[in-house]
């Protein structure tokens, strides 16, 4: 597990994103809405995927259904990021088929527990 797609429509948080993984031994790539996540995940299927959920065009939610409901990426671990994390959306994600959701700014322990989550399965 070594290849992470980080979504998100702030160039900010790809950066910072991009830093913890290096940082933890993972190698990033990045997309800047969800169609380019979703074209970049039939690329190069990488071992998990952070999409931020308020993007314009395709919100977080609507990528993790796309990418469930597609048969060559649906094994791909999804987690969501929020500036806005509520139960109701952590409970939609999850049943939406994600691992979980996480809260921005990031924190690199949050993130850590979301890929090792990610790495034994979900």
């Amino acid at each position: 597990m070594n290849n992470i797609l980080v979504i998100d429509d702030e160039q900010m948080i790809l950066r910072m994103a991009g830093f913890m993984l290096k940082k933890a031994g993972y190698s990033s790539l990045t997309a800047e809405s969800g169609a380019e996540g979703i074209s970049l995940m039939r690329e190069q299927m990488p071992a998990a995927v952070l999409i931020d959920n308020e993007m314009p065009g395709m919100s977080g939610l609507e990528v993790l259904e796309a990418v469930k409901s597609d048969s060559a990426l649906a094994g791909i671990p999804v987690c969501i990021m929020t500036g806005t994390l509520t139960e109701e959306l952590k409970e939609k994600a999850v049943s939406l088929g994600a691992i979980g959701c996480i809260s921005k700014p990031l924190k690199a322990p949050e993130v850590m527990d979301m890929l090792e989550k990610a790495k034994n399965g979900g």
